[in-house]
């Protein structure tokens, strides 16, 4: 009789083990997430004395022999931005304009993309141009509601706002820009400011 009691006390001592271990493991929480979307601002770019390459992913301006490697996704040139694809580069980077606004892009098309092509690039109308009747005159302004989507070489996806092709991102609208303008003097320009939110898992939640 005793080893039938101390038979059933070591089952009920193992089953009760087992079921606080289990309850264990059911009560830890799960391990976070890796952060995959980034949101970033560049600030005053510095275009002003030759075309400047830009690495989404690392964040970083691209330079040296990481250019000709092909180590970036876009390129600043004056009033234009070239992607690494197509006749501007050797990578497969794609990209589009979409009418919509940062933060209500929640997620990239999934067509409609574009490499450069000949007097075609794959991004385009990002800004205006003020001619001398219009005040500030001979002015580039980031026209709103004109976002920048990028499909990079290695197919990640990304979101771009142009803000200011200006030093300082400088209020375009007041009359102190305006003067500025009119003056004989140089401009700080190709100098560019924009956002852009980075999504590295490949998939095209852009939020």
């Amino acid at each position: 009789m005793n080893k039938f009691k101390t038979l059933a006390l070591v089952l009920f001592s193992s089953t009760a083990l087992l079921v606080t271990s289990c309850s264990k493991n059911n009560d830890e929480p799960e391990p976070d997430k890796p952060v995959t979307l980034t949101i970033s601002t560049v600030a005053d770019l510095d275009g002003s004395k030759a075309a400047v390459y830009y690495s989404l992913s690392t964040n970083k301006q691209v330079t040296g022999d990481d250019i000709a490697a092909g180590k970036w996704d876009i390129e600043f040139s004056s009033t234009n931005i070239f992607v690494n694809g197509g006749t501007s580069g050797s990578g497969k980077t794609q990209a589009q304009i979409v009418n919509s606004t940062f933060d209500d892009l929640k997620t990239a098309p999934a067509d409609g993309y574009k490499t450069d092509a000949t007097g075609a690039n794959a991004i385009s109308g990002w800004y205006l141009y003020t001619n001398t009747n219009s005040v500030p005159n001979h002015a580039v302004l980031a026209v709103p509601g004109k976002i920048i989507v990028i499909k990079t070489g290695d197919g990640k996806y990304a979101k771009l706002e142009m803000k200011s092709y200006y030093k300082g991102n400088p209020d375009t609208t007041t009359p102190v820009f305006a003067d500025f303008m009119n003056r004989e003097t140089t401009s700080p320009s190709r100098f560019y400011t924009f956002r852009f939110a980075y999504q590295a898992d490949g998939s095209t939640t852009l939020q």
